[in-house]
């Protein structure tokens, strides 16, 4: 499309000649006939070797000698472009798929081939299921969400509005629940479901596990990586944001607006207050009850983490500087390893 129509479409203004774009670019490629978007001053000669067709620009950047449409957040209006520029998917109506009579389904909903809707089932208008999803029997499931190649829905569970679930996630697999019993592991059935808010999106190969007689929940706008796991009778926030490999034990509480990063792990019964940061790779072991940025295992402050970590280098010096006092003690006569001394 012409750079006019762009600047039309993300509300800027346009700076130079009306040149064509014929698709969106990046700082790290060749992006001939392309345009890219900037929203920092100091990534702009980066961002001109590639040598775009033309620049989105923040206000406030001002590109020599190439045309820019100038808007007042890049980023927002390159998501806006990527909505634009996404390429079309045919996907029909119903394919091939198995659906049971006693389901329910609304208007406009795509399901492709291979997929199973069960009995009692319900989906709202404009829902897509992708190939080989599975939804069992009396699962809800609001309007214009998405289910990716095969995604598991257990029974009875409960999908918000507007969701995306990537390919391979499951909700409401059994929870971890077992009871040792006179040298015997007896399962303990779980009957609770999963309920799930509206505008969540589940990352690929996602496990969030049903409630043993309750829900684990998931609030509003949450947003999960790859590769995340959710133990029975959790609690989570809304606009949540939990990266890839986080684990979260049974019948953790996390507040709204928490970030959990990668491979986080989080002990069983701990509750997390809302606005709390726990960096990649912590434990959490205890509750968390004023916000913070969290470091380490068990997660301190992010502050006093590093302060501990540049103390442990002069640990081996201060080792040997012990020793030296503790012999020249006892050379004295006093004894290092008694305080009565």
């Amino acid at each position: 499309m012409h750079l006019s129509q762009i600047a039309e479409m993300v509300a800027g203004r346009l700076h130079g000649e009306d040149v064509i774009i014929e698709r969106l670019g990046s700082l790290d490629s060749d992006n001939e006939n392309a345009i890219v978007y900037v929203e920092d001053g100091k990534k702009l000669e980066e961002c001109l070797n590639g040598k775009p067709a033309a620049l989105l620009v923040s206000r406030g950047i001002q590109p020599a000698a190439i045309p820019y449409v100038e808007v007042e957040d890049a980023k927002m209006a390159f998501i806006v472009l990527l909505r634009a520029f996404s390429p079309s998917r045919e996907r029909g109506g119903i394919n091939d798929a198995h659906i049971d009579a006693r389901a329910s389904l609304g208007e406009q909903v795509v399901v492709m081939p291979g997929a199973v809707i069960m009995a009692g089932a319900s989906l709202g208008d404009n829902c897509i299921v992708y190939p080989n999803c599975v939804i069992e029997e009396d699962v809800i499931i609001g309007r214009n969400t998405i289910l990716y190649s095969g995604v598991v829905v257990r029974e009875r569970c409960r999908i918000g509005s507007d969701c995306i679930l990537h390919a391979g996630a499951v909700v409401g697999a059994d929870g971890y629940g077992f009871y040792e019993k006179d040298g015997d592991i007896i399962k303990i059935p779980q009957i609770g479901n999963v309920v799930i808010g509206d505008r969540v999106e589940i990352g690929a190969n996602c496990c969030i596990d049903r409630a043993t007689v309750d829900s684990t929940v998931i609030g509003s706008d949450t947003k999960f990586d790859n590769m995340v796991h959710v133990a029975h009778n959790v609690r989570i926030g809304e606009k949540c944001y939990i990266v890839a490999q986080a684990g979260i034990s049974g019948s953790v509480t996390v507040g709204n607006r928490v970030v959990i990063a990668g491979q986080v792990g989080i002990a069983d019964h701990v509750s997390i207050v809302d606005g709390t940061v726990i960096m990649g790779q912590s434990g959490i072991t205890s509750d968390v009850r004023k916000p913070d940025i969290l470091f380490g295992t068990p997660a301190r402050p992010v502050n006093e983490h590093h302060r501990i970590q540049a103390a442990l280098k002069y640990l081996p010096q201060l080792l040997k500087r012990v020793k030296k006092i503790e012999k020249a003690l006892e050379e004295r006569g006093f004894d290092s390893q008694d305080g009565d001394n």
